[in-house]
C-alpha cells in the first residue's frame, strides 16, 4: 500500500470545455507525467480527453 505522502488527489478537466468533472488519486512515485483519460463530459455530451489540472 502506498504511503499517504505519495498519493495525491488530482482534478481532471475536460480538454474541450475546460470544466472540472472528475477527481481521482494518483501515486506520485509510479506516475511522473500528467494523467490523461478519456471520460464522459456531461456538458459536451460525449466522451472527451480529460487531463490533470
Amino acid at each position: 500500500m502506498a504511503k499517504k505522502e505519495n498519493v495525491l488527489i488530482v482534478s481532471l478537466a475536460c480538454s474541450q470545455c475546460g470544466r472540472h468533472n472528475y477527481h481521482t488519486r494518483k501515486n506520485r512515485q509510479t506516475m511522473r507525467q500528467k494523467l490523461s483519460l478519456r471520460k464522459y463530459c456531461r456538458w459536451c455530451r460525449k466522451h472527451t480527453e480529460h487531463k490533470e489540472v
